[in-house]
């Protein structure tokens, strides 16, 4: 009987999803594809990255981005009525619509080509934003098109109403300008202000987008609401300023016209766009520093390069004897002390000295471009679900310890590759992941020199000077993907072994092989030692974007193995799986399962973002002490506070804590903040329109003089810095 009632009860809550489903479907707000010349060319990428087919009359769901190849296509928001045409090799996505998850305005973004845009103005939800790499571009209803070609054009044509084009600086910041009926705009312009265009030029532009095949622009409702509501809902700039003709104007009087920003000088527009400066102090292996810190930042379409020139210095900014020297290299000398005597040498430091002025260096975004590129100081580097690898960052310590690292990936679809180095100048971690069939991947990650740090060799031979090797099969199934709602099921394996290069105590030169598997141990699971799998599921639930998995793990490996504070611990996990291979003591060898969840949402229109997660241990080992097993646990929570939260005082800031052997520490009464612990926070407070005073938090890494196994190259001291920053 209990069981038929399950039954009941199963089939009356599946009959109730679907209802609400179907419910919901037919109420909520809809981006339909209502023509395209050959909709068989068209490619629909979903917000978890894979693809799919559309036809005439389906669905884009918010996240999902259309590519129409070789045909146009028409798009129509129901019930809102705007109609959007796109023209042909143009990648334009729907972020999100208006009256969907509480969403008060229709969100696109433009990534590369044309539209021509006739938006709804009605009483009910009428805002749009549209972005592209460049800029943002906001409106209520009017006829505009727009433009993008990766570093030559990004502009916008107004045919009627008017539109609030901002192009986005340097630091982030927006600069805003309004362009009226028969004006046009363009970020990579001689100038960024509103100009009249003709009727040529908005034909050369957009003669493919001038008519409508499936609907009339001229069924677009446009009901004029009453004044008050209108005037609350439109930008300030525009309540006040008169819609005008600019094909009427001279260019005299379309100059003047234009907002403030126009006036300014060519040169100081530059300046604001890319520079940012910096004074201050800061921590370094324990010693204080001051610091004057120039970091201009180049854009060029989806190419982004942002550079750090330091002076570091401990008493005298303008004696370049008081300058601080990285690992004892003068960064400003760029080899001239070997030009003499070792050209070759010179050349190299030259080289080194160059890559340390790199900050990042970037191109288009994983999951969005088909090729990406990261160059520089990165703080996270995810290799498919982080098995192996996740959130590894080469920068944890900077400006401690710079490094020029790489994050690279290409995706064509059924086939991806993605790869890692953590720093180029001495490329000593490196992997990558294939993707075969869109749902199956293959990774391998390598340290080949973990116990390089120490001082001597005879140290690093002592454990047969190993290099740790990595690899690790991983599967990955979409299950449901609503634009409310997303639901997909992912399953990993992996394991890690060491490569000695010398042969130390009862181990030989080699591949150890049996630190995975070992007939001595046992047979069947029980000869299998360092490895581990993840299985669970990720999505997206309303705002909230979520991970639940199950871990199990046996031995020196642990998932995420390569993450955020690996590079300080290298030469520790070096020396655990020497110790695992050549002694008897249990506690290397124990069994660990978990149950690790994370969430994060953000609010207010992106002005406060956090993230939670903690991974809860256990173990199935008789044997396993608690002191053991509270060191595997890990707990992440991060906080940002984005500028234009408080309306009274535009301050903002963040902080991030995260932590290996959390509960570990609490029951022993140790320290919260070690080398297992990133650590990091800032509050920024405004004391002018172009000079900030931040507060810095960080537990910064402090360099051991000379390295051993038992003193390993880093311990970390918590810090505190106090900074003005300059932009203009």
């Amino acid at each position: 009987m209990g069981n038929r009632n399950y039954r009941y009860f199963l089939v009356f809550l599946t009959a109730l999803l679907l209802i609400a489903n179907s419910a919901w479907a037919q109420s909520g707000p809809k981006a339909l594809l209502v023509y395209a010349d050959d909709d068989s060319l068209i490619q629909v990428i979903t917000s978890s990255g894979t693809n799919r087919s559309i036809f005439v009359g389906d669905e884009i769901l918010p996240g999902e981005t259309i590519k129409t190849a070789g045909t146009n296509a028409e798009l129509k928001l129901d019930p809102n009525g705007s109609v959007i045409k796109i023209a042909r090799n143009t990648s334009f996505k729907v972020e999100g619509l208006a009256g969907a998850s509480g969403k008060d305005t229709n969100e696109f973004a433009l990534l590369g080509g044309k539209i021509r845009t006739v938006a709804a103005k009605t009483a009910g939800s009428n805002k749009y934003q549209i972005k592209t790499p460049t800029a943002v571009c906001g409106v209520r209803g009017t006829d505009f098109s727009m433009l993008v070609i990766e570093g030559a054009r990004d502009a916008v044509y107004v045919k009627r109403g008017l539109v609030e084009f901002a192009r986005t600086l340097a630091d982030g910041t927006l600069q805003p300008i309004l362009v009226g009926a028969g004006q046009f705009a363009d970020v990579f312009g001689p100038s960024f202000i509103p100009s009249p265009f003709t009727p040529e030029q908005l034909a050369q532009d957009f003669a493919d987008l001038d008519e409508f095949k499936a609907v009339d622009p001229a069924s677009v409702p446009q009901q004029e609401e009453p004044q008050a509501a209108t005037q609350e809902e439109k930008p300030a700039e525009e309540a006040n300023t008169p819609t005008v003709d600019a094909s009427t104007q001279t260019p005299e009087e379309s100059q003047k016209a234009g907002p403030k920003q126009a006036q300014e000088s060519k040169l100081m527009s530059w300046l604001g766009d890319i520079l940012g400066f910096e004074i201050g102090s800061v921590v370094i292996d324990g010693n204080t520093y001051s610091k004057a810190v120039i970091q201009p930042v180049f854009s060029i379409g989806k190419l982004k390069m942002g550079l750090y020139l330091p002076v570091i210095y401990t008493n005298d900014l303008f004696n370049p004897a008081s300058w601080y020297h990285p690992n004892d290299n003068d960064e400003w000398s760029f080899g001239s002390e070997y030009w003499d005597t070792d050209p070759t040498q010179g050349a190299l430091d030259a080289l080194q000295d160059l890559a340390l002025k790199i900050r990042f260096i970037e191109y288009g975004q994983p999951m969005v471009d088909p090729f990406y590129l990261k160059v520089g100081n990165l703080s996270s580097m995810t290799i498919g679900h982080g098995v192996l690898m996740r959130n590894f960052a080469n920068d944890a310590d900077f400006p401690s310890v710079r490094r020029v690292g790489i994050n690279a990936g290409y995706d064509a679809g059924p086939w991806a590759l993605e790869g890692v180095v953590n720093d180029l100048g001495k490329p000593e971690i490196f992997g990558g992941r294939v993707k075969l069939l869109s749902f199956f991947g293959i990774s391998a990650i390598a340290d080949i020199n973990p116990a390089g740090s120490l001082a001597t060799q005879t140290e690093r031979d002592s454990i047969g000077d190993p290099m740790l090797i990595g690899s690790a099969l991983d599967l990955d199934f979409p299950i449901i993907k609503l634009s409310f709602f997303s639901l997909r099921a992912f399953a990993d394996l992996a394991a890690v072994a060491p490569y000695n290069r010398v042969a130390a105590g009862s181990l030989n030169a080699g591949l150890q092989y049996q630190a995975i598997y070992n007939p001595d141990y046992g047979t069947g699971f029980e000869a299998f030692r360092n490895y581990g799998f993840i299985s669970g599921f990720m999505g997206k639930a309303l705002i909230v974007d979520w991970r639940l998995e199950y871990r199990y793990y046996r031995g020196a490996y642990r998932p995420t193995f390569f993450d955020n504070t690996y590079e300080r611990n290298r030469v520790k996990y070096a020396q655990d799986f020497y110790n695992l291979l050549t002694t008897t003591n249990t506690s290397n060898d124990v069994t660990v399962n978990g149950i690790y969840g994370e969430a994060g949402f953000s609010l207010i229109k992106d002005k406060i973002l956090f993230t939670a997660g903690y991974m809860m241990p256990w173990s199935p080992d008789s044997n396993a002490s608690w002191d053991v097993i509270s060191q595997q646990d890990y707990i992440l929570a991060k906080l940002v506070i984005n500028k234009g939260l408080l309306p009274f005082y535009d301050i903002s800031g963040a902080i991030t804590y995260e932590r290996t052997g959390f509960a570990y520490a609490i029951s022993k009464g140790q320290p919260l903040v070690d080398a297992n612990t990133v650590f990091s926070g800032e509050v920024v407070v405004p004391l002018a329109s172009t000079v900030d005073f931040a507060v810095v938090l960080a537990n910064n890494a402090v360099l051991t003089s000379s390295p051993t196994l038992t003193e390993p190259q880093y311990k970390t001291s918590p810090t505190i810095t106090f900074e003005t920053r300059i932009h203009f």
